[in-house]
């Protein structure tokens, strides 16, 4: 196969894989809902069959707040497991924002601090310890669902 032959392919592959990461976020973003508050500290998560985080479950044409983590280290005040860990810190929901408003995880951080200051940052599923909920100190909203990110699946609106 000659150079060119070879840029070609290159070309194709990189196209079909951009093509299918598209194709696997489906144009949909994943959300997370609060589940209960106790004691200064709320429980969230990804819960069926509302919420996929392999593909997103949510248009990233809505406008929906994101939910930013600030972890300072705080200790666990409450029993945890692998689906109920300790984020180590206080959540705060953002004002309503497209999912699609996010060009990439930097960008999505960046707006967490620019609402919240310094330390914050777009909270992610795995931030308990373990996978599909955690818990923080906190008490935000529980009438709304907020955007949230997986670092190991293409369900952001970015991807």
């Amino acid at each position: 196969m000659n150079v060119r032959a070879v840029c070609i392919a290159a070309s194709v592959l990189t196209l079909a894989l951009s093509a299918f990461a598209a194709t696997a976020a489906g144009g949909k973003g994943v959300t997370w809902r609060k589940a209960s508050h106790a004691n200064g500290v709320d429980r969230i998560g990804c819960f069926s069959p509302e919420c996929d985080a392999y593909q997103g479950d949510t248009v990233c044409s809505a406008r929906l707040p994101a939910l930013c983590l600030k972890q300072d280290g705080s200790p666990s005040p409450v029993p945890v497991d692998f689906y109920n860990g300790w984020a180590k810190g206080n959540i705060a929901l953002s004002r309503a924002v497209r999912g699609d408003s996010f060009k990439s995880r930097a960008e999505a951080d960046a707006f967490c601090r620019a609402e919240f200051g310094p330390g914050y940052r777009l909270a992610e599923h795995h931030d308990g310890g373990g996978g599909w909920g955690w818990q923080a100190y906190g008490n935000i909203d529980d009438t709304t669902r907020f955007w949230v990110t997986v670092n190991d699946q293409p369900s952001s609106c970015w991807n």
